[in-house]
């Protein structure tokens, strides 16, 4: 063989191998799906679906706000464990947020608005004087969770997992969660190394936020329901899936 060809060859075998995450491996699947795995983990990006399927481990800390107990928080419910955040996790995965980020973007789904760590102070929480833009903004995503049970796979909604209550005239009132989960990417795009995907409390420190509330408003308390989460330990699948269905 041509020495030219087989260095070019070799050249453009070790870019991709350099170009791959430690530890990851990407595969491309008929009709545009990719999968990438990192540890024990994989992140499949299917195009046509407009979806991004992340596998991960379900912690339960009772230390920590809204695991056990009701708590206020608007560190992430699920993100990367090398995140500095890694701690209050739920649902924690070994897939780097970079690259769940880079594949929400590859699906089409866009951010509108994100607020950098510079204007906290004069955005956050909610006021007489708030508007449009103390709200992160993007396209609203719909996040569900995946897992076996009695050798079955059940899928449900995030939000039927969780809890969420509020006061009203001094009054505590327990009533269903009901987010508006949209990507905005602000952590990405800061380089914000929290490791937190998706956040309640309008949480500009992920990539993903509950925007029915302004920038970090967090009155709220939350609580997971064990007796429908699955049970720690237990590999189940982030599903992040646009709003706007498949292309």
């Amino acid at each position: 063989m041509n020495r030219f060809v087989l260095r070019t060859m070799l050249t453009a075998a070790l870019c991709c191998t350099l170009a791959l995450p430690a530890g990851a491996a990407t595969k491309q699947k008929p009709g545009g799906t990719t999968t990438l795995k990192s540890g024990s983990d994989v992140m499949t990006v299917d195009p046509k679906a407009r979806e991004v399927r992340v596998t991960t481990t379900v912690l339960k800390d009772c230390s920590q706000p809204s695991v056990c107990d009701w708590g206020r928080r608007f560190q992430a419910f699920f993100g990367s464990k090398n995140g500095k955040m890694a701690p209050f996790f739920i649902f924690s995965t070994e897939v780097n947020r970079t690259d769940i980020d880079k594949a929400i973007k590859a699906v089409g789904i866009k951010s509108r608005r994100q607020i950098p760590m510079t204007e906290v102070k004069q955005r956050t929480g909610l006021k007489a004087t708030t508007h449009k833009d103390d709200y992160l903004d993007g396209d609203p995503v719909l996040v569900s969770v995946r897992w076996k049970k009695d050798g079955k796979v059940v899928e449900t909604a995030i939000e039927e997992l969780i809890e969420e209550k509020i006061a009203v005239d001094g009054k505590d009132v327990v009533k269903p969660y009901t987010p508006h989960f949209v990507y905005h990417g602000t952590a990405e795009a800061i380089n914000f190394a929290s490791g937190c995907i998706v956040c309640p409390s309008g949480c500009n420190g992920g990539i993903i936020a509950d925007n029915s509330l302004p920038l970090k408003e967090t009155r709220n308390y939350y609580r997971f329901d064990w007796s429908k989460m699955p049970a720690p330990g237990t590999k189940a699948e982030i599903v992040i899936k646009s709003i706007y269905g498949p292309k």
